[in-house]
């Protein structure tokens, strides 16, 4: 393939040694590979798996580096015009733009997977509260880790984690080591895919587990009082081992030598992957590529259509009569004439609208497809008025798809919380991700709907408290059973008061009421005393003692 200047970050591991750089025309594309003779003890040597994958990649990158990427290969995307000079050109190409249709679709998917967060239940609580804050070392949250990977994954195929954690200081006795293990983080750290240079797996079978994994890394050190250096080496992690890699003198020349190494109380390679199109251990294809082509097509289509504009969007004056020879300069601008001949004539000259209109009809087209193959829209709720059987349909594919690579990445988190837990010595969560993509707002009148159910007790409370959190008009931090507890408390503490007021005053009116006549328990007052059918109904009070008092 030709050769591009790629976004691919990493020293060219192939320049002057075993190995293939990135986009060069000697670069491979047929699986397997034959790698070339006495590489065998070679780390920097990339295996054919992944020389496979290098094609697909480079569009990916072209697409994340953007205008600059554009501009650096515009030879290669962006073809001459015949008889096209080189200042024709570069004007056309200082136009150009590649807009960042891809990293946005791609944004946007791992947004709706991740709505709802990542949900760790059971295990040591008070560790895993503390650690999703705090994944990466330097701050990062585990959702937050778990979207910038998710990106990654969606863009390349797949990309890789690596568990590690911090170094033991070499506890006396089993307690100190216990407390040490709980005091420690273990920490995550990103591997993109492009990093990846071989692996191993069990009994070499293409979906074995992993047994050994190579990949690059730079890493930064301080040099005197306030200088660094960065340095490129190749970490080698195996089960319960671990090795670095460097170049003798800082090039491929001089051949890579073992710079450090060291173990791990693991029986497994603390190294995972999640994918989004997998079709190996360690081998995938990007789900987004075409939508890759796409945005490349929509750079090249909008290129020509602004320097249209710019070229032909301004009208030409045209002079019939007049004569270039006079020497007298033409000035335009409401304030000056021109003047021509009996004859002559002056108009402007401008190509017509249709030839605009069917470039930006192009690019509406090109904006219609990126839309359509975006994993994006595949949540997207259907908010038209067609019927309800015909939105299901057109969501069974798209949250199959959206599930595949839901579950994925509750794998992948959940041997990371494994790997972490053996690390840190505690018990390890269960990992859930909800498959919850469609926003289900629900409306005033659904809402006032279920309210009633409620109150003709054909739902509960708790299902009402249910419904109503999952159309988001409860927040989700709310603890259902909690509410319901509380609620119930609060109702028993007003039956309860009421009880109390009702008693109460009760007993105010047998204090106040007036005490029975001697001799009888008739009335002693009132027109009820002298034989009328009907007494005083006035009550006795401290402002009006009765109708009859003394």
């Amino acid at each position: 393939m030709a050769e591009l200047n790629s976004t691919y970050s990493g020293r060219d591991w192939g320049n002057g040694a075993a190995g293939v750089p990135v986009g060069l025309p000697t670069t491979p594309t047929r699986y397997p590979y034959q790698p070339p003779p006495g590489t065998g003890e070679d780390p920097s040597i990339r295996s054919g798996a992944v020389i496979s994958m290098l094609p697909f990649w480079q569009v990916i990158n072209l697409c994340i580096g953007g205008t600059k990427s554009l501009r650096a290969n515009a030879e290669l995307i962006i073809p001459r015009e015949p008889r096209e000079d080189d200042d024709a050109y570069n004007r056309r190409i200082f136009h150009a733009t590649l807009p960042p249709f891809l990293q946005r679709l791609a944004a946007q998917a791992a947004g709706t997977i991740l709505r709802k967060g990542i949900h760790l239940e059971g295990g040591d609580k008070e560790f895993w509260d503390e650690w999703v804050k705090d994944v990466t070392g330097d701050g990062t949250p585990l959702n937050v880790f778990a979207r910038n990977v998710l990106i990654d994954s969606l863009l390349f195929g797949h990309t890789c984690i690596v568990i590690d954690n911090p170094a033991d200081d070499g506890p006396t006795n089993l307690l100190q080591k216990r407390r040490t293990q709980k005091e420690r983080m273990p920490y995550l750290v990103p591997v993109n895919a492009q990093q990846v240079l071989g692996w191993r797996t069990t009994g070499n079978r293409v979906q074995g587990q992993i047994e050994q994994v190579r990949y690059f890394e730079t890493v930064v050190e301080p040099r005197g009082a306030f200088g660094e250096e960065a340095i490129e080496q190749i970490r080698v992690l195996k089960a319960g081992r671990w090795e670095v890699w460097r170049a003798g003198d800082g090039t491929d020349t001089a051949g890579w030598k073992l710079h450090s190494s060291g173990t791990m109380d693991l029986d497994e390679v603390p190294f995972t992957c999640v994918y989004s199109n997998r079709l190996a251990t360690l081998v995938s294809r990007p789900p987004m590529l075409e939508v890759a082509y796409l945005n490349l097509a929509y750079a090249q289509r909008f290129t020509d259509y602004h320097h249209a504009i710019h070229v032909g969007a301004q009208p030409i004056l045209t002079l019939k009569g007049f004569d270039p020879e006079s020497g007298e300069p033409i000035g335009l601008s409401v304030n000056t004439a021109i003047l021509l001949p009996p004859d002559g004539d002056a108009s402007y000259v401008e190509p017509t609208a249709a030839a605009y209109e069917a470039q930006l009809k192009c690019l509406q087209t090109l904006e219609e497809q990126i839309s359509s193959l975006g994993i994006n829209t595949l949540a997207r709720q259907n908010i038209t008025n067609a019927a309800a059987e015909a939105k299901r349909l057109d969501r069974v594919d798209s949250d199959s798809i959206m599930a595949v690579i839901s579950e994925d990445l509750a794998r992948a988190i959940q041997k990371i919380v494994r790997i972490a837990a053996a690390y840190a010595g505690v018990e390890e969560p269960e990992v859930s991700i909800p498959k919850d993509y469609e926003n289900r707002l629900l409306d005033g009148n659904q809402i006032t709907a279920m309210l009633q159910l409620n109150m003709q007790n054909v739902i509960s409370q708790e299902t009402l408290l249910r419904i109503l959190q999952e159309g988001e008009v409860l927040p989700p931090f709310i603890d259902l059973e909690e509410e319901i507890t509380r609620t119930q408390d609060e109702l028993e503490e007003k039956m309860q008061q009421a009880l109390d007021q009702a008693d109460a005053q009760m007993e105010l009116q047998a204090e106040h009421a007036p005490p029975p006549a001697e001799g009888g328990t008739g009335a002693s007052s009132g027109g009820a005393s002298s034989g009328a059918s009907k007494g005083s109904m006035t009550l006795p009070t401290p402002m009006r003692p009765g109708k009859h008092a003394a």
